[in-house]
Order: C-alpha cells, then structure tokens, then sequence
C-alpha cells in the first residue's frame, strides 16, 4: 500500500492537469522529483504543457485508478477467497 500511495500521489503532482483530469507525459526524463521519501512532494518540477500528451487514456480511469481503488478499498467489500479480478479488474465470482 505504501508503493501504491506514491504511484497515485505522482500521479496527481505530475499528470493531473490545472483545468481537470489527467494526461500522460511525452518524455518522463523531464520531471524531477527531490525527494520519494514525503507523502506529497511539493518540490516537484512539473514539465511545461508542451510535454503532455493532451489527451487521457481511457485504461486510466477504467484499470489504473480502479487498481489503486481496490488496493485501499477496505478488505471486507470484496473477499479475494471468493472473488478473482481479471486484467481489467472485474470481480468474477470463485466457482467452486
């Protein structure tokens, strides 16, 4: 849970964007972080709007936050005994 609190919160320091929502990053290797070790980085250089790809995958939302969701989701709302998720995070029943 710890890795996955700093995937999501580099998420929302780099990708999030001023007006709403989330976009991918052309090259990576253009945002500089100086420390991993704090909750939220506020000493992140950000890249110039020249450096999104202007455009939100639509797997985003559909897997990659959902993934997040369900990994601080609390353990009792869906038992991993009794359900599997398959790559795109459905919850399919265990039949047994």
């Amino acid at each position: 849970r710890e890795m996955a609190w700093q995937i999501f919160n580099s998420f929302r320091d780099v990708c999030r964007i001023p007006t709403g929502g989330y976009s991918g990053i052309m090259d990576v290797t253009k945002v500089k972080f100086s420390s991993n070790n704090e909750e939220h980085n506020d000493d992140v250089s950000v890249p110039d709007a020249q450096y999104y790809t202007d455009h939100m995958e639509s797997f985003f939302l559909a897997e990659t936050m959902k993934y997040l969701y369900l990994i601080f989701d609390d353990e009792s709302n869906i038992s991993l005994d009794d359900w599997v998720l398959n790559t795109e995070a459905h919850p399919l029943p265990i039949l047994r």
